[in-house]
């Protein structure tokens, strides 16, 4: 199937599946149990074709017959698959389906734009299979732990409100704060695992990772895997949470951002290198 088929396929997929989870979250009257589990499976099977349908467009998208396009929007595509599917996937285990509200508009978007819009972005012919698994999993790493930023600041958001006694309607439509937590570090966890992924294939397939051009990045990138790790070993030792783990949490996504954008800056605008 082509870009364009697959990305509609993907959005109307995406569209029913929110547009069914709103009809559930705006009924005036509780449906009967075997009617709500209707309607529960119906929100998750639009969803996980609207993944399945998702993935393939955005690999029809950057593996192109010109090469490896990694434009804004293509990536920005395959950032907003990623987000959809660690949320579809707790939601098998944790009541976060109203996110879908959410999240599931701006995945159309992001798919839309990659699908019609044009890229600026030259294709990279020159990337041997290895180094461009290994750009794929650094987009999916820095996807993961954005979105952990994200969350972070959303459930300091929650905590506050909570405290405050401030029940809006915003806030009871939000999933229970325990919920958002614990999809926090789920994750984290999985941002972990892919920075560890992107770390080891790295060595394996660039020629040298601590090369003039690569070494900022490399150490950076080595630097923030050891803050979310002493993150998830502070979770798991001491219960780490709150302010506290705000504070890690943002600590390493700063760190990443300097890993990923740094060594540019530093290249291009402090030692005027292209």
């Amino acid at each position: 199937m082509s870009v364009i088929i697959t990305g509609l396929i993907a959005s109307v997929l995406y569209a029913a599946s929110a547009l069914l989870q709103q009809r559930m979250l705006s009924a005036d009257l509780p449906a009967r149990h075997n009617e709500q589990a209707s309607r529960n499976l119906g929100v998750l099977l639009l969803a996980g074709l609207a993944l399945l349908d998702h993935v393939f467009n955005a690999i029809l998208a950057i593996h192109t017959p010109e090469g490896y396009d990694f434009g804004f929007f293509r990536v920005a595509s395959l950032f907003s698959w990623v987000m959809s599917l660690i949320v579809v996937l707790a939601s098998l285990k944790k009541p976060v389906a109203n996110l879908f509200l959410l999240l599931f508009p701006l995945t159309i978007i992001s798919i839309l734009c990659s699908t019609f819009l044009p890229s600026y972005y030259h294709p990279r012919t020159d990337l041997t299979r290895g180094v461009a698994l290994h750009s794929v999993l650094g987009i999916l790493a820095f996807s993961l732990l954005t979105i952990a930023a994200i969350q972070a600041l959303v459930v300091a958001w929650l905590n506050r409100e909570l405290k405050q006694h401030h029940f809006s309607n915003t806030l009871r439509h939000m999933p229970p704060l325990q919920s958002m937590e614990e999809l926090l570090f789920d994750i984290i966890k999985a941002g972990f695992v892919a920075l560890l992924a992107v770390i080891v294939s790295g060595f394996v397939f660039m020629d040298d990772m601590f090369a003039q051009h690569l070494a900022h990045k490399t150490l950076l990138t080595i630097i923030s895997f050891a803050v979310w790790g002493i993150l998830l070993w502070g979770r798991r030792r001491f219960g780490w949470r709150g302010k506290v783990a705000l504070r890690w949490i943002l600590g390493g996504f700063v760190v990443l951002i300097l890993a990923y954008f740094g060594s540019k800056f530093v290249l291009e605008i402090l030692l005027n290198r292209v």
